[in-house]
């Protein structure tokens, strides 16, 4: 294993500060020796109290270049609390400590209390034993339920559970929408009377995002609007804004998506993951192992060019 060069305190400030941490003391020289230090987040408790770290745990690529044990807990109890929400549809009710604790949590289809494990969780296993996680109605119940969301169901089209879409017309405009009803809980049942988010028939942005810890590149689309923040929140979590493209009309650039995500997923290159879990919006991530950020620009630009031209 090769090792590091012998480094001064210069410069192990600066790898401290990367972690997000600062000097409480003088470098004591080397990466073995513990050496006192404060957080740099003002709301961690290690922001008032000085610890004490090793540089050498914190170079180490495990615990993900945090020097803040108490900012690494509460950073992986919001990442395990993501992935009940995401992967498990329920909503936890308490702080998730470990993937082996029950978690008393609601239901995101039934809206029964439920108590699942995060581990059986990830290996497949339902998180609701009251609908087995697809609450089912029968046919007219489901039909009152989305008529008093707002849309009228086709009346050809037999209702299955709440998560398979389920194609209609809204009841306000007319509009062809094909909601899950399991999404009444977050919103409006059509998309294009929604007063905010993504349309696919208004103006929209598609853009490139980079994230250097974890090597990954990210596109994604988003409303052009003054009042979008998707980039500002993608900056809060440490993504850097590269590219932009506009599109006159949404379904366009959620075209070009498509077609450069599905042309990753082909040449094999998978989702990158953040310490094994999954996060908001990995799916349309790639590894800047496997293709540079110029590269996937290019490829979006004739993504691009080829859409618009069906287009027009």
């Amino acid at each position: 294993m090769t090792r590091r060069p012998t480094i001064d305190h210069v410069g192990a400030t600066t790898e401290l500060n990367e972690a997000g941490c600062e000097p409480a003391e003088p470098y004591p020289g080397r990466t073995s020796l513990p050496w006192l230090v404060m957080c740099l987040e003002k709301r961690c408790p290690g922001n008032e109290k000085p610890f004490k770290v090793y540089l050498s745990y914190i170079r180490n690529p495990v615990y993900g270049g945090a020097g803040c044990g108490e900012c690494r807990r509460r950073r992986r109890a919001v990442e395990r609390r993501a992935d009940m929400i995401t992967r498990g549809r329920v909503l936890p009710m308490e702080i998730i400590h470990g993937v082996r604790q029950p978690v008393r949590a609601w239901c995101l289809r039934c809206w029964n209390v439920v108590s699942p494990r995060l581990d059986n969780i990830r290996s497949g296993q339902g998180s609701c034993e009251h609908c087995g996680g697809k609450a089912r109605f029968p046919d007219e119940k489901a039909r009152r339920i989305a008529r008093a969301w707002g849309y009228e169901p086709d009346p050809e089209i037999p209702y299955k559970n709440d998560t398979t879409r389920w194609p209609g017309r809204c009841l306000a405009n007319g509009h062809f929408c094909d909601p899950s009803l399991n999404a009444r809980f977050s919103g409006g049942p059509c998309a294009g009377c929604a007063e905010h988010g993504f349309k696919p028939d208004r103006p929209a942005l598609l853009y490139m995002v980079i994230k250097s810890t974890l090597a990954a590149a990210k596109i994604g689309i988003c409303e052009q609007t003054p009042k979008n923040s998707r980039l500002y929140e993608l900056g809060r979590n440490g993504w850097t804004v590269l590219k932009t493209l506009s599109f006159p009309l949404g379904r366009d650039a959620r075209a070009v998506e498509k077609a450069t995500v599905e042309s990753w997923r082909v040449r094999g290159w998978p989702p990158v993951l953040e310490n094994g879990l999954a996060y908001d919006g990995y799916t349309e991530t790639v590894s800047l192992r496997s293709i540079s950020a110029a590269e996937i620009w290019s490829e979006v630009c004739v993504a691009s060019t080829l859409v618009r031209s069906k287009a027009d």
